[in-house]
């Protein structure tokens, strides 16, 4: 039974603890008590709503994790056979173009790209399994509500999920759930977000920019002292104090020229923002960031260093160390969880295919001459592919067989 048929019809099931179970797709509502904490969990916390609210909070981590998504999303790729033959019509490849009735392949692939870079992990229902057991939708799941139940041996490392929604829970087998992950040096069943890196950056960022607000919310230009050799009484502080305020507080008040009266004198206390050299800390913390994610700042709108490493440089390099190791693992994931129920013997893997990217055309040239200088030396096909990654040829054995 599909999951939007379950959802309508209400259905139910008891699991072997006696609490209910409930398939809960992503688009259900729920309320999620996300932690109003000041700074970001530890690297070793499981607590991933705050790392999602900074997504919509954080205008770095936006910019960085939308890049990296669409990128990856939008990278092509190949089903192939055995011996490295593309497959062009297939179940499982009618599933990755359409994974479900609300979702495009590229949005599920964005989503999955999306949520690794901010948790860490990326969940995705097998549902609507058909008689031969291949599942006709894929839904993903909110990582941050997913929990692992831990196995108790090692034989069955994993013994489930369980997936909070509200006040609602769904329990899931290890087999229905596709689980893509980063590595994690403080935990075997979750990985590590990249922004657990980044938290300290952001946090000190994130108090830059409120110096930043209250600087112009405050004072546009003046912050200091009023002076007078007499003594004031309260009410006339209090109305000094408020007519000061009144006409120059606020940045839309900024520059104003101010008229003192009855011995009144301007002291000037305020440190100028060169002297806390405010603009070289926040562009610190913000190519700190950028680091993390392995975004050049030309992929995001940042030209300071243009002049010195050209647009196209920037992105070949983003494509290399960024897109293709996080396309890979999504597709190597895919081909160990998803492919085999289509295919049992095994044959059929997923492979990145970086044939139309421009700015790696260059690097396709060198590996062709490359390619070439091998088949003179008497190296074959599925050997040369295999030694130079190249989007054709088979796999090799150990042996130096083509597999």
């Amino acid at each position: 039974m599909k999951i939007i048929e379950k959802l309508i019809k209400g259905l139910s099931a008891k699991n072997g603890s006696g609490e209910q179970s409930l398939n809960i797709p992503l688009f259900m509502e729920y309320s999620a008590p996300y932690l109003n904490e000041e700074r970001l969990p530890s690297a070793s916390s499981h607590n991933y709503a705050p790392y999602v609210e900074a997504y919509g909070e954080k205008s770095w981590i936006y910019a960085c994790v939308n890049v990296i998504a669409e990128t990856v999303s939008s990278a092509e790729f190949n089903l192939k056979d055995e011996h490295g033959r593309i497959i062009s019509a297939h179940p499982a490849l009618d599933l990755m173009y359409r994974p479900n009735k609300i979702m495009s392949g590229r949005f599920l692939r964005q989503w999955i790209t999306a949520s690794l870079e901010l948790t860490g992990n990326a969940y995705v229902l097998k549902d609507s399994i058909r008689p031969d057991g291949t599942p006709a939708e894929l839904f993903p799941l909110l990582s941050q509500l997913v929990e692992v139940i831990p196995g108790k041996n090692s034989r069955n490392p994993v013994q489930g999920y369980k997936y909070r929604a509200g006040s609602q829970t769904a329990y899931y087998k290890p087999e229905e759930i596709i689980h893509f992950k980063y590595f994690n040096p403080f935990d075997f069943f979750y990985g590590l977000s990249p922004i657990s890196a980044a938290r300290r950056a952001l946090e000190t960022l994130d108090k830059a920019e409120t110096f930043n607000r209250a600087f112009f919310d405050n004072s546009g230009t003046l912050s200091g002292i009023l002076q007078t050799d007499g003594r004031l009484d309260e009410a006339s502080r209090s109305r000094i104090m408020k007519a000061w305020g009144d006409k120059y507080q606020g940045a839309g008040k900024a520059h104003k020229v101010a008229l003192l009266e009855g011995g009144l004198k301007w002291q000037n206390i305020s440190l100028s923002q060169k002297d806390m050299d405010f603009i070289s800390g926040i562009k610190l913390n913000r190519e700190t960031i950028l680091s993390i994610f392995h975004v050049p700042p030309a992929l995001v709108g940042l030209f300071d260093h243009a002049p010195q490493f050209n647009t196209k440089e920037q992105q070949r390099i983003f494509w290399q160390t960024c897109v293709h190791p996080k396309q890979t693992l999504i597709l190597e994931t895919l081909t160990e969880f998803l492919l085999p129920d289509f295919d049992a013997s095994r044959t059929l893997y997923f492979d990145k295919d970086a044939s139309s990217v421009s700015c790696l055309k260059e690097d396709m040239l060198e590996l062709a001459q490359a390619a070439k200088i091998y088949h003179e030396m008497g190296y074959n096909k599925a050997e040369i592919s295999q030694a130079l990654n190249l989007p054709f040829g088979g796999k090799v054995k150990n042996n130096g067989a083509k597999k």
